[in-house]
């Protein structure tokens, strides 16, 4: 499982696809231990490409989760969240 979807609107986020973690303007990014990353649907701001070209989820606290995954599959998994459907990219 790399993205996952949850019909309560949660997407998980395989650490083995994250690249970064980070809040601009910040000197320290967010430590992701080995654990998937848990975010709700409704704080997701948007999903575009952050600065160096990855696909990015902008949050509502300012982060930004970078992922190594086409963005197709992003939007896919958002979008499924969004409609509260359970979906999977492996």
């Amino acid at each position: 499982m790399r993205l996952k979807c949850s019909n309560s609107g949660l997407i998980y986020i395989s650490q083995r696809v994250i690249l970064s973690i980070k809040k601009p303007n910040s000197p320290e990014g967010a430590k992701v231990l080995g654990k998937p990353v848990l975010i709700n649907v409704d704080n997701i701001i948007f999903l575009s490409y952050s600065n160096d070209g990855h696909v990015t989820f902008f949050m509502q606290n300012g982060f930004e989760i970078s992922v190594n995954v086409f963005f197709s599959e992003a939007e896919q998994i958002l979008n499924s969240a969004m409609q509260a459907k359970e979906d999977e990219i492996n």
